[in-house]
């Protein structure tokens, strides 16, 4: 088993320099050597472990730095490896993204500081190097391949964490097809019956839609003169966030999406002014996500029309869009461009949060509003665009773009409408910051800012008076 694994992963490192595949099998070999003798609770050889980590992330063409790093992520935490030793024989940066990866021994320490200080330590050195969390959601995605053999009591709690921290960490990072695994296997273990129940309405669905498809299909590439390449198929939204849509009172045929592929940005809007033309848009659904991009791994136009009083829901991509992904840029940057990276990917929040609190568990939840909350994007009068954290107020929006405006701040106007400064913002919002010619700071506001930024700049102004 370990023989044929290891032989698979020297065939996918095809893409390696001779160089990097050097580096690849020794490290292959340093990791067997290491944890010759140990078994996972499966009953097979641990190192099948570290080796599957990297073939998932192997199938992504990762480059040598993440794969090395993923073959060794647990020689320090399980074996008599140590970091130097490491650091000495595969560089510094190895060692930082393994240093991350490795677990505080317990001891101890109860339950939720264990998990606080290894949360704080992961997300430290992710900031550092973002390859950090990058390893560590493919060893998530990994485990919870193999959840099955665990203890009912371990299972959801450790399907519970997927859900909360790993997949809109996910998210954030742009490893969408990540994210999807493992919130499908974190459903189904936390509640089967109810994945059962979805993936059942959706099976009997697809049927309905495709007929739609079709005919949105022939409707555009008939009925219009297209000079274009045009590539059109539907997809159906994962498990885990079809559920959520339904939760939220979302019809059936919003679960679905019909994909555009183009060749260029602007046939994308050619094509999306056609497919407004051929069918009613329904209002507010249109997001641009092309000359307004929001992510740095997104690249699409989004709409949504009414076909024969079904809401049908489109999106359509540059082909170049296709190669946008954190692993072709991480392959392309130096290690002081990846820090920049990390920490703009991160939003800078690991260290304005340390400013905020030392104390672990206060970190992990001011740090899980921080990243793992969904963004809202906010415009300023010039329409710059702003990413928040959802719940932000118009308090930490001003913090957000200038402190020293945001500390004369005595209200905001949104969407033209004069409102408190406490306002709770909405995705799309546009806002302007109303001043006074003084400093208008007051301890109340720390009850009211939610990001760690406003948190920061009020204490310190709060302190300097």
């Amino acid at each position: 088993m370990v023989m044929e694994l290891r032989n698979s992963l020297i065939e996918k490192a095809v893409y390696l320099t001779p160089e990097e595949l050097n580096v690849f099998k020794s490290a292959l070999e340093y990791t067997e050597l290491a944890h010759l003798g140990q078994k996972r609770a499966t009953g097979e050889p641990y190192v099948c472990h570290p080796f599957t980590v990297c073939e998932i992330l192997m199938d992504y063409q990762a480059d040598i730095t993440t794969l090395t790093a993923a073959l060794l992520h647990d020689v320090v935490e399980d074996t008599d490896c140590s970091l130097e030793n490491i650091k000495d024989k595969f560089g510094p940066q190895v060692a930082l993204i393994v240093d991350g990866l490795t677990k505080f021994e317990k001891g101890s320490l109860n339950k939720e500081l264990y998990n606080a200080l290894n949360s704080e330590k992961l997300l430290s050195h992710a900031a550092k190097d973002i390859r950090v969390a990058i390893v560590k959601i493919a060893d998530r995605l990994h485990n919870m391949r193999t959840l099955g053999i665990k203890k009912i009591e371990k299972k959801v709690p450790y399907a519970n964490e997927t859900l909360i921290f790993f997949s809109p960490l996910c998210e954030r990072l742009g490893l969408i097809k990540f994210q999807s695994e493992l919130e499908e296997l974190a459903f189904k273990y936390l509640n089967p019956q109810r994945y059962v129940s979805v993936k059942n309405l959706k099976v009997n669905y697809e049927k309905i839609f495709s007929n739609i498809f079709h005919y949105c299909k022939r409707h555009i590439l008939e009925n219009n003169q297209i000079p274009f390449t045009v590539d059109m198929t539907w997809h159906s939204a994962p498990i885990y966030v079809s559920y959520s849509k339904l939760q939220e009172g979302e019809s059936l045929s919003k679960l679905f999406t019909i994909h555009i592929i183009t060749d260029t940005p602007i046939n994308c809007y050619t094509l999306l002014g056609i497919i407004h033309n051929s069918f009613r848009p329904v209002p507010n659904m249109f997001r641009d996500e092309i000359s307004g991009q929001r992510k740095r791994f997104d690249s699409h136009l989004k709409t949504s029309v009414m076909v024969h009083d079904v809401e049908v829901n489109f999106e359509i991509k540059p082909k170049s869009s296709l190669n946008i992904s954190i692993f072709h840029l991480l392959d392309e940057l130096s290690d002081t461009e990846i820090e920049v990276l990390s920490s703009d990917l991160l939003r800078d929040s690991i260290q304005s949060v340390k400013a905020v609190s030392t104390d672990p568990i206060e970190f992990y939840e001011l740090i899980s509003f921080e990243i793992l909350q969904n963004d809202i994007t906010i415009y300023t009068p010039k329409m710059d665009v702003v990413s928040l954290p959802d719940g932000s107020n118009a308090l930490d929006f001003a913090f957000f773009l200038d402190p020293t405006i945001a500390t004369r701040m005595c209200g905001a106007k949104v969407n033209g409408e004069p409102k408190h400064l406490y306002t709770k913002l909405k995705d799309m919002d546009l806002v302007e910051i109303l001043m006074e010619g003084h400093e208008t700071v007051k301890e109340d506001w720390l009850n009211h800012v939610q990001t760690s930024k406003a948190v920061k700049e009020i204490n310190k102004k709060l302190n300097n008076c």
